[in-house]
């Protein structure tokens, strides 16, 4: 069908008013339709690319929250594994410090065999299976998406409940290697006598009087005049009472092997025979005797040698 090269448009309006009449060509014809196809595939065009966009912009949202999501869910279990690290070595140190208290693993049955001087934390460290990891190892672990990382969380966790059942299992070894459990640790002294600072360490120094070097026999805790002096375990005093440098004295029997003495008081509150019990007030914190200020000269005997009180206290001060 042959297409006419122009169109008439006549216009007739209702009222019998005079017939206008339009002349179109072929051309403007065909553009028109053109413009009018072009911007209905333009406008079809832009609403299917807006449609995929949504699509694309929630999955990604989505995807970020859930990232975000993971990232704080693996810093949570950093932080309980790191934690849990730390609990175990916590328990590690105390079980390796009880063991050489009683003196497990150094072929001895009885009493307390330890050496004088020295810190505690020298000593080998037995089936330590962690002492190979860095201490940061968990809390600077790689992303969790890490498939590699996950089976090493995987592994480190594993490592640390074997070494918790070894850590406990140990204490309670320690715990029943004497007989006498109870009576036994409630012996111990194991807690420090006063609270305060310490002033002076167990071990070679400078005498604060003489100016000349010394070994010190004790650890040195300064405190208020007065303060409080208490047992440190359970057991007998055998002495009460002045004598030389240390002036107003105490030396309290543990059994085991074991006594402690308390140096420098203002007052005694005990006599020779008195059994006293953990937390009993012996004296008041004073500076009798060669002393530049108050403060408590205590020691620990072990079968009448002096060793570092430090090896046995297991609280803070």
């Amino acid at each position: 069908m042959r297409i006419a090269e122009s169109y008439s448009v006549i216009v007739v309006p209702k009222g019998g008013s005079r017939v206008r009449r339009f002349f179109v060509s072929k051309e403007r014809i065909l553009a028109t339709l053109s413009v009018a196809l072009g911007l209905v595939l333009f406008t079809a065009t832009i609403s299917l690319g807006l449609v995929h966009y949504r699509k694309e912009f929630l999955a990604t949202e989505d995807f970020r929250n859930r990232g975000r999501q993971y990232e704080k869910e693996r810093l949570r279990v950093l932080a309980r594994l790191g934690e849990l690290e730390d609990v175990v070595n916590q328990n590690e140190e105390l079980a390796v410090k009880l063991e050489t208290i009683v003196g497990v693993n150094t072929g001895t049955s009885k009493g307390v065999q330890v050496g004088v001087g020295g810190d505690v934390k020298e000593l080998p460290r037995q089936n330590l299976k962690l002492a190979s990891l860095d201490p940061n190892t968990f809390r600077n672990s790689p992303d969790v998406f890490d498939e590699t990382a996950l089976k090493t969380f995987d592994l480190k966790t594993i490592d640390l409940t074997e070494e918790a059942k070894d850590v406990g299992k140990r204490l309670k070894e320690v715990y029943h290697f004497n007989p006498d459990a109870p009576y036994f640790w409630t012996s111990i002294p194991t807690v420090w006598p006063l609270r305060g600072w310490v002033t002076s360490d167990f071990g070679l120094r400078r005498s604060p009087l003489s100016g000349g070097r010394q070994l010190h026999e004790g650890v040195d805790i300064a405190s208020p005049y007065g303060t409080p002096v208490t047992a440190t375990g359970d057991g007998v005093v055998t002495f009460a009472g002045r004598q030389g440098g240390l002036g107003n004295k105490i030396i309290v029997d543990h059994g085991y092997g074991l006594a402690t003495v308390y140096g420098h008081n203002s007052e005694i509150l005990v006599k020779e025979g008195d059994k006293v019990q953990r937390g009993t007030i012996l004296a008041k914190v004073g500076s009798t005797g060669r002393s530049t200020g108050p403060h408590v000269h205590y020691e620990v005997l072990v079968n009448g040698v002096p060793v570092d009180p430090l090896r046995f206290i297991l609280e803070q001060l």
